[in-house]
């Protein structure tokens, strides 16, 4: 018996980690009344707390049933196929970031933005970039953002054009809808996505996708303050991401690595 004593707002920790707990010990992603059954939570009060935890991307929906969303993972607490592709890519992502000497990160696609899954930093810190792991960009102006728009189809694309708000963060951001659909078809044709200081002053961004199974489960990027940035470097930082989202995307679409 739930003792009576506890305040109301640690009742209210206790009971959304009760909801997270069974999300995640579920075989399949469950709906509202599955998960107040099993919390043993009045539907209304689970109702209330699911949609809280999914604000706060600690739980996912879709199609009316809630699974693990990406701040669980980012806790250690997934057991999903985002935790699977985080603990695959940390070793390839890792030595990048090594070899290169700058700040590479990872990006997954969540409501219409990039969410960054995790990210890497060389020993020497890195002036002037600022973007932490669980934080969220905007598609149209980041290099993950774009390359992800490019791997969209054509429908999933325009739906996005037709809702998003072309917010201007630097003298750099792209803020004309046309000339985003044609930078996006470029990139698309090219292979890879870039940020010319489009969010941030001073740092730009080249993307690949991450290709497992012949679909795009996420997308990595390495940042290079601008001070630094040639196109010479360009082209082999690009040359050794292509090389480790090769070397992802092939663990990841063996089947014994495949999530369910």
């Amino acid at each position: 018996m739930k003792d009576k004593a506890i305040p109301s707002g640690a009742q209210a920790v206790e009971r959304a980690l009760s909801i997270l707990e069974y999300v995640a010990l579920a075989n399949k992603p469950a709906t509202v009344d599955e998960i107040a059954e099993n919390t043993r939570l009045h539907r209304n009060t689970a109702y209330r707390l699911i949609r809280a935890l999914a604000a706060r991307d600690y739980l996912d929906v879709e199609d009316g049933t809630y699974s693990l969303g990406p701040m669980a993972i980012v806790l250690g607490q997934s057991t999903s196929r985002d935790k699977v592709l985080l603990r695959m890519c940390e070793p390839h992502l890792q030595e990048l970031c090594e070899t290169i000497g700058e700040v590479v990160n990872l990006g997954l696609l969540r409501q219409w933005e990039i969410f960054y899954l995790g990210r890497w930093e060389p020993s020497e810190p890195t002036p002037g970039i600022y973007v932490r792991t669980g934080q969220r960009a905007p598609l149209y102006a980041s290099a993950l953002g774009k390359m992800m728009l490019a791997s969209m189809s054509l429908r999933d694309r325009e739906a996005y054009y037709s809702k998003c708000q072309l917010i201007r963060y630097t003298r750099h951001t792209i803020t004309n809808l046309d000339q985003l659909r044609a930078i996006v078809a470029m990139v698309e044709e090219r292979g890879y996505g870039e940020d010319v200081e489009e969010i941030s002053e001073g740092v730009r961004c080249i993307a690949k996708p991450i290709v497992a199974n012949k679909e795009v489960v996420g997308v990595a990027s390495i940042s290079i303050p601008t001070v630094r940035f040639s196109e010479e470097k360009k082209s082999r930082h690009l040359k050794e991401l292509e090389k480790a989202v090769a070397r992802i995307g092939q663990e990841l679409s063996l089947p014994r690595l495949v999530a369910p």
